[in-house]
Formats: C-alpha cells, structure tokens, sequence
C-alpha cells in the first residue's frame, strides 16, 4: 500500500501495481516530478496530517529534524545533507560562544599594541617580499598579479582628504602608518582602518558601532576607527585613535579615493544608471570592451569579477570558503532545504564608495584597463559614485520603481537622484554620456549633460544610434544598426523590445570608445545570456551563427532540452519590470503566457504585491502565485496580498464560501480542496507556495506556442524562510536550474499519453 498526494488533489490510500511502483521510483531516481490529478500517483509522499500546516514550517522543519520513514515506508535517502546541517548547527553555535566571549572580553591593549606593532613593521619591503614568496606558491592559482602594496602615514591621508582639522588633532599619535581601510572588522588587515559602517540586510541593521566589531577590529591589527558623530562607543585603548564625522560613509569613500589613487579615473571606466536595463546594458559593455581586447572589471548585481575570476566586496579574487551540498545536483528538493554553504553570491546592485574604489583599485591593480559599473540610484544619491570620475555614464530610462519611489518620495526627485552621476561629469575632453532619446527623461538628461559630449540612442527617434529594423522572436533578436560610423546587423540571444534598447546603449558606448563596428557586433553577439534576465534556459548556448562552420558539432555538445516552448527566467519584481517582460513576450509571438511569481518578504510593500498581482492577471493566460523569500512573514500572507490585486468578480461567486478558495490547498480542509481546486482551474488562477512544484507544474502545462515566465528571483540561487526562530535559514534554490531539470523530464509526461495536462489538476 502507497499513500500517495497529489499536488493538487486529495490524499488517497490505494494498492499501486508493481509496474506502476517501478515508474514512480524510477521518476523518483531522476528527480522528475509528476504533478497528477486525484486518480494518478504524484512523484513524492505528504504525510497526511500535513494537510493543513503551513509550508513555510514544513520547510524550516524538515532542514532541522528530517522526519524517519515509519514501519513499510520507503523515502529517498538525503544522509549528506542531514549532515551538513548537523556541521552547520555546530559551526554556528561554536561561532556564536566564541562572540559572546569576545563581547564580553576586555579590549586588551597588550595584544592591540602587538598588532599595531606587526602593522609598523610591514613595510613596503616586508610586505612585497612576502609577496613574491606568495605569487611563487601560488603561481599557478592567479592569473593576474598581486597588486602592489601601498601605506600612507594617516596625517598625510587626512590632510589629502582636506580633513586638515583631524590631521592636525592626530599629530600626538606620533607616526600612524596606515595599510588599508575597510568597515569589515572580520578582514581588518593589520594597519588598516575601521571604519564603522552599518550594513542593511532584509530583516535588521548591524550597527558597525558594537563592541563585539570594535574588539574584532583591533584585535585584527585596525590602528585607526572612523567613527559616527553622538555614537556611543565603548572605551578604546589610548593609543587607538578615533575619527567622528558626521557621514562616515562619506568620509570613507573620500580617504578610499585618495588612498587608492581614485582608480576610475586610470581606466576606461562605464558607469550604467537607470530604473531598468542596467545589468543588461552592463554585461552587453563588457562583451564589446573584451571583444576589443581589454582587460575588463565588472561590478555589478550578479557578480563582482575581473574577467571571468569572481571578486569579492574586499576586492580579493573569490574562492568558496566551504565545500558547496549542491554541487552536482540536478534540482532542489521539495519540503528541504540544501544549505546555502561554499557559492558566491552579491548583496547589493552598487557597494558603498570604499567597497568601490577597493574593487576598482584592486582590479586595476591586477592590470585592468576596463571596467563597468552599475550604480542603482540610492547609491549615486548617498555619495557612493561621488568619486567614481567615470569616462562613460550611461542612462537608460527613468521608471517607476516603488522601492527608490519610497526612497525618494517623488519621481521628480528620484529622476534627479539617477542623473546625478551624469551632472558628475565635468571633464568635457575625456569624459560622454549616453541617453535614451525615447525615454520620457529625455530632455533632464540632456540638460543634466551641459557641456559633456553624448550620444543618443532610441527607436523611436532620429538617436544618434538607432535601430533601422527589429525582427523579434521568442529564441531570439535580429537588429540592423545605424550608427554615426556607419551600419551593422547584430542577431542577439536576447529577447524582447526591451532588450532591443539594451543592445543600442551598449553599441553607443562602442562607438565613444573608438571599438570598430565589427568588434561591436561581435561582442554584443558573444553575451548569449545574462542570468536570470529575460533568460531563456531552454535556448541553444554557445553556438556559431547559422551557416557557420562547427554548429552541428556545437549542437551535439548542449544538453537536450525540448524546444517546444520557451521558458524565461527574469529578475522582474515591481510592477512595471513585470509588465514589460509579459508585454515582450506577447510582440515576441507567444500565444499563451503562464507566469510564476511571489513577492518577498519583508522588502515588498503589500500595494506593490496587490499591483504585481493585478498586472500578472491582466498580462498573462495562466498564473500561479508561490513562494519568493518569504523570510519571517508567513507565505499565506503574501499570496493575499497578492490576489488582493486581482478583479472582485472572481471572488464574488465563492463569498459564501467557508474558506478562502485562493490560496493552497495545505491551508484548508481535505474535504475543501475539490471546491478549491474548481475555481482555480475556472479562472487558471493557482496558488502554490512549494515554488518547487509551481515551476514544474507551468512547465508540464504548457504546449507549444506557449511561453513559460518565472519571474521574481533572476540570479538568485537562494531562498530565504524562517528558522522557527527569531532568524533566517538560508537554502539552495535556483528557478534556472529548476526549469532546465523540469524541462528534461518532459520525455516522461509525454508518455502518458491519456494524461490530459492541458489544466489543473492534471488528469481532473
């Protein structure tokens, strides 16, 4: 006897023959999932009483206590990953003892003064001979070559700072010779200076100010803290110096710019600003400066990397610190968590302004000749760009982002905000500017640019880059180009309109640079995919152009995913970034739209989830609402904030209902779900907070012509949910790696040729 759920029917007992047990392990072993209706089996068992418990703790539950198969039951063994957490829990309560140690310890000037003194004693000498010794060790590990060490006596880096008052303060500290700054107390670096900068995450701040960073600082070798005006701080040893300003993140950025001799301004350096596009616009400008030969740095929302080397906020080349429990797997699991453990991941769009000169320094360093930037508008608003001395500045559009609109308060001052790196420009022979002549920001750009040479580009318009003809499909993008240098046919990977202007912005930057068109088109060309952008997953990567020598071979080296739709993976989290990705999808020809997406918790206002809500439903044939990040909020929540958006009518009809029929079905009665599932399926209106499901219950729904979009996550190979705590627990889940399991498992549901697929349940 197997006890059996479907995803989206009712719990049933029932004897499964011996061919049909062997078809459902044989599923199990290649990690498909076969989403039925209640007289089929599904891919995996529920234990019955989890009928009306909430996801979010059966998730946080299972990373935790695994529940033991009882008497006759069979489950997929998953050993490693019970024991990864089991390491995890005790590396994080080792962690946690050692800093309540070090937080109640006192600052023991003694071991301070030793690390001043190792701080004194690496001089320039010391430090590159040590160096060379390193690069020998390790030559054959780096590609690039260390960058130079650098010190400064920290009265000559406030007096270049224009900080004279404080220079002067500090002359009784005698001779402070200074190696670095850094606001991370964890890699203080003997010599270096802290400088207390708070860090935002989703659910707290953590106040670089506390004891526990200030003792982990010293204790480092930090020789100097920049502190915050009317901050309490805890006693420091007298011969540590603190420095108070009324923005310390100002202050840091200036002494950063000066210390690392302001390394934007010895590159071709891109800055890309913007509402939508710049991560796009940012990858596509790096493909055209690689293409023409340089050396290229990139800082960005999905990675911080000097050519294809990833590099970390300190600007070191990245290595992962752990060994990663989601290395080789084909997909995530339903109900369990892979910890997120040894993988590279980028909090923010753009670091603060020492992070950022850090980066470029070391980049530059390492023989860079090259890098872009982008910079969301927050940054450039609170002084992060200030120092940047960027050659380009790009602007791709002002819209409406309701995150930047709360910020800013108004669209007027949030479009001033954005332009402000283009105002930064004052250097009329070496610094341009590139603007959308379509955008309705238009004119403020132009104005913003005053005596700096630009280029324009648009579709619409006579830009001085326009796109002549635009042939859009669903697998990919055709463009014939005019520039002021002359024509060139581009044929992009990239989909949509949107990405229409994308390619414009980056070949304008082409032509500012002196790149000849052939070596434009061809790095356009060379960015198949930017992850978790309007990415197809299912789309042929890599391959020559047709016609072109090698392609059959080419072909026979890709993975085979079905090409009978596409699926499309995009960042798209407000309200307007979902509208333009459906809205491509449609000019691009396809004939239904199924869209999967969730709102993160904590970060998302519950009008925007209403407006994401009301444009999916407008913009799409078919929506399933899921799980995002819900973090501490509970996921049943932000799915009727969601459905919140959507029209009365399709509530009216169930008012008399005791329960909600919009919402999952493990939040109601069994004796509900046939109601439930009923008026899901009239309207193609689904809820599904397991997003494992909801990917492949889309992706097995759809026929050809259709087009799959999961929207919300992009890049993100993590997802975030309550750790029955006050805190989070961090797991594997990446919507491209989902699609493409889910997508290579079609062979199987196309054997079971009477399944009727074509709504939901399956096989109602």
């Amino acid at each position: 006897m197997l006890q059996a759920k479907s995803p989206f029917g009712l719990y049933t007992n029932r004897t499964v023959c011996r061919a049909t047990k062997f078809c459902y392990r044989e599923a199990i072993s290649r990690r498909s999932l076969l989403v039925l209706g209640p007289q089929h089996i599904s891919a995996y068992c529920y234990p019955q009483d989890l009928s009306s418990t909430s996801r979010s703790t059966v998730i946080a539950t299972a990373a935790s206590e695994p529940r033991q198969p009882e008497e006759g039951e069979e489950f997929e063994e998953f050993d490693e990953y019970d024991e990864a957490e089991d390491e995890a829990y005790e590396e994080q309560e080792q962690a946690d003892f050692a800093a309540a140690e070090l937080a109640d310890a006192p600052l023991d000037e003694e071991i301070i003064r030793t690390r001043q003194q190792m701080a004194l004693e690496a001089g320039p000498s010391n430090a590159a001979a040590e160096g060379e010794s390193d690069a020998d060790e390790f030559e054959d590990e780096s590609p690039f070559p260390e960058p130079d060490f650098k010190s400064m006596l920290l009265t000559d880096l406030l007096g270049l700072a224009a900080e004279f008052d404080a220079a002067a303060a500090l002359e009784e500290y005698g001779d402070i010779l200074v190696n670095g700054i850094s606001d991370n107390a964890e890699h203080i670096m003997p010599g270096d200076i802290y400088c207390c900068i708070n860090q935002i995450s989703a659910i707290d701040v953590v106040d670089a100010h506390d004891a526990y960073y200030l003792q982990q600082a010293l204790l480092n070798g930090a020789v100097a803290v920049i502190a915050e005006v009317d901050m309490e701080m805890p006693e420091l040893p007298d011969h540590i110096p603190v420095i108070y300003a009324d923005d310390v993140e100002e202050l840091a950025s200036r002494l950063a710019a000066v210390f690392y001799d302001k390394p934007g301004a010895g590159m071709n350096l891109v800055a890309v600003s913007g509402t939508s596009g710049k991560t796009t616009v940012s990858w596509l400008i790096r493909g055209v400066l690689e293409q023409a030969g340089q050396l290229t740095g990139m800082v960005g929302s999905i990675e911080h990397a000097l050519a294809e080397h990833l590099v970390t906020p300190e600007g070191d080349l990245w290595e992962p610190d752990d060994i990663d429990p989601a290395e080789g797997r084909e997909c995530s699991s339903p109900f369990a968590l892979v910890p997120y453990k040894g993988r590279y991941s980028v909090e923010e769009t753009t670091p603060n302004g020492l992070r950022l000169q850090r980066s470029l320094a070391s980049m530059r360093d390492r023989g860079a000749t090259a890098a872009v930037v982008e910079c969301d508008a927050s940054s450039i608003a609170g002084g992060s760009t200030d120092w940047l001395e960027p050659s380009i500045a790009v602007f791709t559009n002002c819209g409406d982002d309701p995150g930047d609109l709360e910020v800013f308060g108004d669209k007027q001052e949030y479009m001033d905000g954005m332009l402000e790196l283009i105002r930064s420009l004052k250097d009329a022979d070496r610094q341009r500017a590139v603007i959308n002549a379509d955008d309705e920001s238009y004119k403020a750009a132009e104005a913003a640019c005053g005596s700096i040479p630009f280029l324009t580009y648009g579709i619409n318009t006579d830009a001085d880059v326009r796109a002549e003809s635009v042939e859009l499909t669903l697998w990919q993008t055709t463009i014939i180009v005019k520039t002021p240098v002359g024509r060139l046919e581009i044929i992009s990977n990239l989909v949509g309109r949107h990405n229409v202007y994308n390619i414009l912005a980056a070949v304008a930057v082409g032509v500012l640079l002196n790149v000849p068109l052939a070596d434009i088109g061809a790095g356009v060309e060379s960015v198949q995919v930017v992850p978790g952008r309007c990415e197809v997953v299912n789309n042929v990567l890599d391959l020559p152009l047709d016609g072109e020598e090698g392609e059959e071979e080419a072909q026979q080296q890709q993975p085979k995913l079905p090409h009978d739709f596409p699926v499309v993976v995009d960042a798209a989290d407000t309200p307007q970034r979902l509208a333009t990705v459906l809205e491509t999808l449609r000019e691009a020809g396809a004939e239904r739209v199924f869209t999967v997406f969730g709102c993160d918790g904590q970060t998302t206002a519950g009008e925007v989830r209403a407006r994401l809500g009301e444009v999916a439903h407008q913009r799409s044939d078919f929506v399933i609402v899921t799980n995002s990040s819900p973090r501490l909020e509970d996921p049943a929540d932000i799915v009727q904030d969601v459905v919140a958006g959507w029209p009365n009518e399709m509530f009216e009809p169930y008012a008399a209902y005791v329960y909600n029929v919009f919402q999952d079905q493990t939040r109601c009665p069994l004796w509900f779900e046939p109601f439930l599932h009923s008026a899901q399926r009239r309207w193609k209106r689904h809820i599904m907070e397991d997003r494992f499901q909801a990917i492949r219950a889309a992706i097995g729904t759809a026929a050809p012509g259709d087009v799959v979009l999961i929207a919300g996550r992009g890049h993100k190979d993590y997802i975030e949910h309550w750790d029955g705590d006050d805190g989070l627990v961090k797991g594997w889940f990446d919507d491209r790696v989902e699609a493409r399991n889910a997508l290579s498992k079609l062979e199987y549901l196309y054997a079971l040729v009477n399944l009727d697929r074509s709504s939901l349940p399956w096989g109602h």
